[in-house]
């Protein structure tokens, strides 16, 4: 990856949560581990949804990853933050 592809991946990925972080619900796309692409809908506001949210805390395996609620499954989801493609909306 070269420095202008990620320093855009960078600054996307600081603008998407920004955005979560404010409460907004933002629809993204990200690479999956399988290659597959992932379209999710998320946000960082725990408290809004915390009574649908499977489980109560995050599992080990999302360090180094970026974290959010998958509203779509009520549940904790991550990627990694250079498989990030886009804000959709």
């Amino acid at each position: 990856m070269d420095i202008a592809t990620a320093m855009g991946k960078g600054f996307m990925l600081e603008t998407l949560k920004k955005r979560m972080m404010r409460g907004e619900v933002v629809r993204f796309c990200y690479q999956k581990l399988d290659g597959s692409i992932r379209f999710a809908v998320g946000t960082l506001q725990a408290e809004a949804v915390q009574s649908q949210i499977i489980g109560n805390g995050l599992p080990k395996r999302y360090f180094n990853m970026f974290v959010y609620i998958d509203l779509q499954k009520m549940a904790w989801r991550g990627f990694k933050p250079e498989k990030l493609i886009g804000i959709v909306d």
